[in-house]
C-alpha cells in the first residue's frame, strides 16, 4: 500500500522549462485547455483525490512537435481516437495505466514508454506522474523509418510495426540507450537563450525525436543498418550518380524509362526515392532543374542570348509553356530577368 512518503512532492522537477511551469488546481480549467489539443472524452481527479488535485505543465515546441512536460496528482481520463495522429508518453517517475481495447498497459520507470497509433485509450494515474506527452504524425514517422532503411524503401513496409499500441521496457541495452536519447533530446529544449534567438530550431530536434522513435518502434531497422551497410552505400551512390547524370544532360530529353535503366530501380522505387529526397517525382525534379539552369543563364546571359534560345537549350520546345512554368516557379517573366541580366552586364 502506498503511503504519503512514497509519493513524490509537487516540487519534483519537470523534464524541461521547469521554471515556466503552469499550475492548475481546478480540474475543469485544465480539462478545457486539454480539449483544445486532444479529443478529450473524459477527465477528472481519481476518487478520493479531488481536494488535493494539482497539475504542473511546461510546454515546448520542437519543429512541428508540441511537447508537454507534466507532473500530476492522481487523475483519470479518456482520449478519443484521431486518424493519423499517434500518442507518445515517456515517464520520468511515478506511474500510469493505459487501457486500449480492454487491454491494460502499465507504465512505470521499468516500463517507461507508451505508444498509441491514434486509437482511443483510457488512462489513470495511481499516485503521481512526471513525464513527457506529445503527439506525432504517423505518416512522417513511417517516412522517417523508410528513409533510415535506405533510398527507395516504401514507408508501407513499416505500417504493421507502427500501427499497434505497446509499452517498451528498458530490458535491453538498445532500448535503454534509445529511451535515454529521447530524454536527452528533451533536455536540449531547456536552452532558453537558444530558443529566444531561434538557434534551437536549426538543430532540428524534432527530426532527432522522429528518428529515435522510428528506431525504437521498428526494431528490424537495427538489423538493416547493421547487416547491409555496403548495400545501402551502393544504393545511395547509384542514386547520386543518377542525379549527376541528369544534371549533365538537361539539354537533352530525359525520359522516366532512361532513369529506370540507368539506376536499375523499378519505376515505383524510383518514384519513392525522389519523393523521399526531394518531395516530388523524378520528371518533376528534372523539370525543376531545367528551370533553375535556365534562370542562371538568364541572370548571366551572353550578348546573343534570347529567352527562346535559353528555353531550347534546356529542352523546352514551347516558349509559351516555358514562360508560364518559369513565372509560376519564380514569380517573374523570363524576359524581364533576361533584360536585368543584360543590363547588369552592360553596366560593367
Amino acid at each position: 500500500m502506498s503511503t504519503a512518503r512514497e509519493v513524490e512532492p509537487p516540487q519534483e522537477r519537470l523534464p524541461f522549462n521547469n521554471h515556466l511551469a503552469q499550475i492548475d488546481r481546478d480540474p475543469q480549467v485544465l480539462a478545457n485547455r486539454l480539449a483544445l489539443h486532444y479529443e478529450l472524452l473524459d477527465f477528472g481527479p481519481c476518487r478520493g483525490h479531488e481536494s488535493s488535485f494539482m497539475h504542473r505543465t511546461s510546454t515546448c515546441k520542437a519543429g512541428d512537435l508540441t511537447l508537454s512536460g507534466g507532473y500530476s496528482t492522481p487523475v483519470k481520463g479518456i482520449v478519443g481516437g484521431r486518424k493519423g495522429i499517434g500518442s507518445v508518453n515517456l515517464i520520468i517517475s511515478g506511474g500510469i495505466n493505459y487501457e486500449c481495447a480492454g487491454k491494460i498497459h502499465a507504465v512505470n520507470p521499468k516500463r517507461p514508454f507508451f505508444f498509441s497509433p491514434g486509437n482511443e485509450y483510457k488512462y489513470a494515474i495511481k499516485d503521481y506522474f512526471n513525464g513527457v506527452v506529445f503527439d506525432i504524425d504517423l505518416q512522417r514517422l513511417k517516412q522517417t523509418a523508410a528513409a533510415i532503411a535506405g533510398i527507395g524503401i516504401s514507408e508501407r513496409r513499416y505500417t504493421s510495426q507502427i500501427d499497434y499500441e505497446r509499452v517498451i521496457q528498458v530490458e535491453t541495452k538498445r532500448s535503454r540507450q534509445l529511451i535515454n536519447l529521447l530524454r536527452k533530446s528533451f533536455r536540449l529544449l531547456d536552452q532558453e537563450e537558444l530558443t529566444k534567438t531561434g538557434e534551437l530550431d536549426i538543430l532540428n530536434i524534432d527530426d532527432l525525436i522522429y528518428r529515435t522513435l522510428a528506431l525504437l518502434l521498428c526494431p528490424n531497422l537495427a538489423q538493416i543498418i547493421q547487416s547491409e551497410p555496403s548495400t545501402r552505400s551502393s544504393r545511395e551512390q547509384i542514386f547520386e550518380d543518377l542525379l549527376e547524370w541528369s544534371r549533365a544532360n538537361l539539354h537533352t530529353p530525359i525520359k522516366l524509362s532512361q532513369l529506370e535503366e540507368r539506376s536499375g530501380y523499378s519505376r515505383r522505387n524510383l518514384q519513392l526515392a525522389f519523393q523521399q529526397r526531394f518531395g516530388c517525382g523524378p520528371i518533376q525534379w528534372v523539370r525543376q532543374q531545367r528551370l533553375e539552369q535556365a534562370r542562371q543563364d538568364l541572370l548571366d546571359p551572353s550578348p546573343v542570348d534570347s529567352v527562346a534560345g535559353i528555353a531550347r537549350r534546356y529542352g523546352f520546345s514551347s516558349l509559351a509553356v516555358f514562360s508560364r512554368d518559369f513565372r509560376g516557379r519564380y514569380g517573374i517573366p523570363p524576359s524581364q530577368l533576361l533584360r536585368e541580366g543584360k543590363r547588369h552586364h552592360s553596366g560593367h
